[in-house]
């Protein structure tokens, strides 16, 4: 929606008066010949809005009625309704169809699109809206899932959707001499940055011990099935195979896809994840396949298992008519993506700051069981506490077995790094998917104390006295840690020293940045000798539990 000043609305008002401003003659300009008439007195700006309002009525079968409807709209302002893609795409034949093309209405398109296009482009588009809305149709009503009728309407809707993201993704993409002049200096740096979570995030199949931890627990057989798949899915991405579309055209038409629940629900189906926001590392030669696998299997794992825990409560929930509003978001905080609220149109921007922003938020939301979620159902609250429970139980159950193994191995002071990991000398590996630390943070901060996993002493946060640790501290500690690779690069050379408390130098931080998070651990614990068994971290880590090696650690081997 926009607005014009009254001496615009007055100016436009009396050409219509004085035969100055022929809506007939409007009709027979081109686009560029409407939007120079409308600039003269109206300005470049409102003269792009003002002639989109116009083509707009120009699709309506009452011509006549659309131009005085839109005069009126122009005049008193009157906003314009939003509506999904697919249907707004095969409203707009007119528009988009390349066989009329003197009628093709640049501005209408651009502006319903969010991209520009050319004619060529326009009649794709057109075409495979109307094969999606085809094959949508051909779907029978009792059709099971992954059927042949479902997935060739998955196919084609998936196919659309690669259409008009390719475009967007054309149009903003520039070269990389543009990078280097001062207004495109903060998108070079997101570039940047997306690209070294990208090749963090690489060589692995972390997904189904880390966001998927909290699955495990509550939803054995859809943790089961899909981590089985992740590696198949692994198999095949190496062998060629795409098999994100298959997995795409199986989610997207799926009976709760098709009847809007997931969209309603914000079910997080066909988003980009947050591990990987850049595919750059699959151009890369020789190792891009190894990458594409890695972002394969991750993606994959999530947009099914996120798919299976909401049919899975929607048909518990079908017959008793219990409101399934909250569903989505259990699905998604259970998979490590919760909803950043306020923040989340900036999402994309704190996400090159932190790590793992998403996966944080949806840590918190399920150790709260969505306590401080207004929009959720009684059934959803039930649902997440019980969640919660054997999220709870099944981690102890992990730790009360080590326990049993070694005593010493376990830390059940929740104010100490140490807790919720199992210890093997210098090694800890995180049993808890990364909520251990959330815990953590929230037992200091509640008790004002702390305990060092190095001396097992507990400390005061205001004593107040000389180098003692404070709230403040352990708070931006915890900040800190939760940094993404790029932020943590700048931290470094602001503070004038790396991790390890050396001097930041051009070659370490530049590896820091790009190295993968398995290589990274392994050059930690190939040297120590009072690391776990090299073998068993390696793969602990590549699985997702991960481990971290540390150095002067007390040992407590098994």
């Amino acid at each position: 929606m926009f607005c014009l000043n009254k001496n615009l609305v007055n100016e436009f008002l009396n050409r219509i008066k004085t035969g100055d401003l022929n809506p007939e003659k409007l009709a027979d300009m081109t686009t560029e010949e409407r939007r120079s008439y409308f600039s003269s007195f109206l300005g470049d700006l409102n003269a792009e809005k003002v002639n989109t309002l116009f083509e707009s009525k120009l699709l309506l079968k009452n011509q006549q009625q659309g131009i005085l409807n839109w005069a009126k709209s122009v005049a008193d302002l009157k906003p314009q309704a939003r509506r999904d893609i697919i249907s707004r795409i095969n409203k707009m034949d007119k528009v988009l169809n390349p066989e009329t093309q003197d009628a093709f209405l640049a501005d209408i398109a651009s502006h319903k699109l969010g991209v520009t296009v050319t004619m060529e482009e326009a009649g794709q588009i057109s075409s495979l809206a109307k094969d999606v809305s085809l094959k949508r149709d051909a779907i029978k009503e009792n059709s099971p899932p992954q059927s042949e009728e479902r997935m060739a309407y998955g196919r084609a809707k998936a196919q659309f959707d690669d259409y008009i993201n390719g475009l967007k993704e054309n149009e903003s993409n520039k070269k990389l001499s543009e990078y280097l002049k001062p207004e495109n200096y903060l998108e070079g740096a997101s570039k940047v940055a997306g690209l070294a979570k990208s090749m963090k995030a690489s060589l692995d199949n972390s997904v189904i011990g880390r966001q998927g931890l909290k699955v495990l627990f509550s939803h054995p057989e859809i943790w089961l099935k899909n981590s089985k798949q992740s590696f198949i899915d692994i198999a095949r991405t190496f062998g060629g195979h795409d098999v994100m579309t298959e997995v795409r055209a199986d989610v997207m038409s799926r009976p709760n896809a098709l009847n809007g629940l997931y969209k309603k629900e914000g079910l997080a189906v066909g988003v980009r994840e947050e591990a990987y926001p850049t595919n750059l590392p699959e151009r890369l030669p020789v190792l891009g396949k190894a990458f594409k696998a890695s972002e394969t299997a991750f993606t994959a794992f999530q947009y099914r298992t996120r798919a299976d825990i909401f049919d899975k409560y929607a048909e518990i929930y079908k017959d008793s008519g219990a409101d399934l509003e909250g569903f989505g978001k259990i699905a998604n905080s259970l998979t490590g993506r919760g909803k950043l609220g306020a923040l989340e149109p900036v999402g994309n921007i704190i996400n090159n700051v932190f790590f793992s922003p998403r996966l944080l938020k949806s840590h918190i939301d399920t150790l709260t069981a969505h306590a401080f979620d207004k929009n959720i159902s009684k059934a959803a609250r039930k649902e997440a506490a019980t969640n919660l429970v054997k999220i709870i139980g099944g981690v102890a159950g992990i730790l009360s077995i080590a326990y049993a193994v070694n005593p010493d191995s376990v830390e059940n002071d929740p104010r100490s790094s140490d807790f919720g990991k199992i210890k093997d000398g210098a090694t800890r590996f995180d049993v808890s998917g990364g909520m251990a630390s959330v815990v953590t943070l929230a037992s200091r901060l509640t008790t004002l104390s702390t305990k060092s996993s190095m001396t097992g002493k507990v400390k005061s946060l205001t004593s107040g006295k000389f180098g003692q640790p404070t709230g403040t501290d352990v708070l931006y500690s915890f900040i800190e840690n939760k940094l993404s690779p790029a932020a943590s690069i700048v931290k470094d050379l602001l503070k004038g020293e790396d991790f390890q408390h050396n001097k930041p130098t051009l070659v370490n931080e530049a590896s820091n940045l790009l190295m993968p998070l398995p290589i990274t651990n392994y050059k930690e614990l190939k040297d120590n000798p009072d690391s776990a068994n090299k073998l068993l971290v390696i793969i602990a880590d590549a699985l997702g539990i991960s481990a971290n090696t540390y150095t002067n650690k007390k040992s407590t081997k098994f």
